[in-house]
């Protein structure tokens, strides 16, 4: 279990309901620019809390939402959240395990994950099973932590993962690129966006070091408070740095 509860409560009081990832609404709205959802069929990988699911169907308009995650507490939870919105019948969630979706070719308008897909190693691979599962002309988008070339040996590196509970399989933009041609995707595009999450850490980090860390060691403890402080310092450090590069991830079938 990467995400037992103590860490998902601190990310979601950090992040918001449901929510276990930087960006939020906004970043969501980013990565969706220029795709109308209404109507359409959505699969989300790595579904986390489910926080994502209902902000894609109920303020973008998805149809129907399927988030799929291995680990059963989330699921637990994101079942939850939806049936608190009144979105369990357009919200639905889906254990699954590693490897092949399960799910039948064509069966989605739009794959989406949003910071997930740095637990998977194997890019080329699930790259392939979403372009399987793909309606044609349908639209894979995503947010990926990747890195630079000689990040794997960086100092700075090093000390931000000493102090993370998660363990991660970072790639670098060409190819992650790469890996989008060679599943076969049409229009492939990785953006980096190492800027905007620079400003946007440096906000978490100001807030972690204020008073919110109390109200937040309330909840979760001191040890996972200041674990999540000296999370988002490291990760810092690892952004401006060069090291570590988010970015958006576009391809269509």
């Amino acid at each position: 279990m990467q995400y037992p509860t103590n860490l998902t409560d601190a990310l979601e009081f950090i992040w918001g309901e449901g929510i276990l990832s930087p960006g939020g609404t906004e970043e969501v709205a980013q990565m969706l620019e220029g795709i109308d959802l209404c109507g359409r069929r959505v699969l989300d990988i790595g579904s986390g809390l489910g926080g994502i699911d209902v902000l894609l169907a109920a303020k973008h308009g998805a149809a129907a939402v399927i988030g799929i995650d291995v680990e059963p507490q989330l699921i637990d939870s994101a079942r939850d959240l939806a049936a608190k919105k009144g979105l369990a019948g357009r919200v639905t969630f889906q254990l699954v395990t590693t490897g092949k979706l399960p799910f039948a070719d064509a069966s989605f308008d739009l794959v989406f994950s949003k910071d997930a897909m740095v637990h998977i190693a194997d890019k080329l691979a699930v790259y392939s099973e979403v372009l399987r599962v793909l309606k044609p002309g349908g639209w894979f988008i995503a947010a990926d932590w990747l890195w630079s070339e000689g990040a794997a040996e960086s100092a700075v590196v090093h000390a931000w993962l000493s102090k993370m509970q998660l363990t991660f399989a970072f790639t670098q933009p060409a190819d992650a690129l790469q890996a989008l041609i060679d599943a076969g995707f049409a229009e492939p595009g990785v953006t980096d966006r190492r800027h905007e999450l620079q400003e946007g850490n440096r906000k978490e980090v100001a807030l972690l070091e204020g008073p919110i860390r109390q109200r937040l060691a309330a909840i979760v403890g001191t040890e996972m408070a200041e674990s999540r402080l000296a999370s988002a310092k490291g990760r810092q450090a690892a952004l401006d740095s060069g090291c570590l590069i988010p970015c958006h991830l576009r391809g269509r079938r």
